[in-house]
């Protein structure tokens, strides 16, 4: 039992398991005929929902969202009790401290790697089927 919450704790196997549970929900709804088909599009959705993930993740550390999450701090800032601060931080000072900091930054190549392959499997498979 102990070693199923550890593995249920495992971010890659949570994200596994919902996207797959998604794709299953959306071929429920769209069951088409031929078992390998809608494996081929269950492999599709998992790869793409991963892919989502990873892309959103990599957008997250790269920074596009820098601006808002600098806009959020400064917010708190003001509200807060300035804790030591005199002022708030600069945005290239807060890059470097915050969003730069490898502590805040969420691993993407596992998800990006994982949905290519499966969209790729998922590709496979609809090669064979149009063989048939």
């Amino acid at each position: 039992m102990v070693q199923l919450k550890r593995l249920l704790n495992n971010e890659k196997i949570k994200i596994l398991l919902v996207s797959g549970i998604i794709a299953a929900v959306v071929q429920a709804v769209q069951m088409t005929p031929g078992v390998l088909r809608n494996f081929s599009d269950w492999l599709f959705l998992v790869g793409l929902l991963h892919i989502l993930v990873g892309a959103v993740r990599y957008i997250r550390n790269v920074g596009l969202f820098k601006t808002f999450s600098y806009m959020a701090y400064k917010r708190r800032w003001k509200k807060t009790a300035r804790s030591g601060e005199a002022r708030p931080m600069s945005l290239a000072e807060y890059t470097v401290n915050v969003i730069l900091n490898d502590a805040n930054q969420r691993p993407v190549a596992w998800f990006l790697v994982a949905g290519v392959l499966l969209c790729g499997a998922s590709f496979l498979a609809a090669i064979v089927i149009m063989q048939r």
